[in-house]
């Protein structure tokens, strides 16, 4: 579920947007999938030591991580309900961008969802790509954490199947909605 459900819906996205004309795109889009999340988001950490002086220019950085079933323990095994694992929406303080998320949560019929802050748990969000918080990049991040996360007990049909089409529709209704937002915005919306 971890690895595969993330990287499910990052290519779901830029299938998307690869059949939108570049002209029609709200902004240049970057697609990143990085390993190294149990060693410090090492991955992560090189494309922002890579990239950044142009992280200034980024109106908004998705990350889309685990798109889980909520278990229920039966007689010593874990089995999965057709419920999704709660879902966390770290998203920058900027009324504009919380408003947009929780519209498309809505829109998609996403419940089990919860807008949050990326510092509510700790200094940054407990994502892959907790990493561009401290570097000022107004985000938006989806995850959800399930009792099973990091155990051998994560198997693929712990997968939110039926989720994935909503999430993926989710990531693209939440970039589209940032057309003609600039990189300036965000951030001036996040400190005042």
């Amino acid at each position: 579920m971890e690895d595969a459900s993330g990287l499910a819906l990052v290519l779901a996205a830029a299938r998307h947007w690869a059949r939108v004309p570049a002209g029609e795109r709200p902004h240049n889009l970057t697609f990143l999938l990085t390993s190294g999340h149990m060693a410090h988001a090492a991955g992560t950490r090189a494309f922002i030591d890579r990239h950044r002086p142009e992280l200034a220019d980024v109106v908004l950085e998705l990350h889309l991580e685990h798109a889980a079933l909520r278990c229920e323990a039966v007689d010593g095994t874990l089995v999965p309900t057709a419920d999704p694992e709660v879902r966390w929406w770290f998203t920058t303080r900027a009324p504009e961008l919380e408003k947009l998320v929780a519209a498309t949560l809505e829109a998609e019929d996403l419940r089990r969802s919860f807008v949050l802050p990326p510092d509510v748990f700790s200094p940054m969000p407990p994502t892959d790509g907790a990493f561009f918080h401290p570097e000022g990049v107004p985000l938006v991040h989806f995850l959800s954490a399930p009792m099973y996360l990091f155990d051998s007990a994560d198997t693929i049909d712990k997968i939110d199947v039926a989720g994935l089409e909503p999430l993926a529709r989710a990531a693209v209704r939440i970039v589209a909605g940032t057309a003609g937002w600039t990189p300036a915005d965000l951030r001036a919306a996040a400190s005042g």
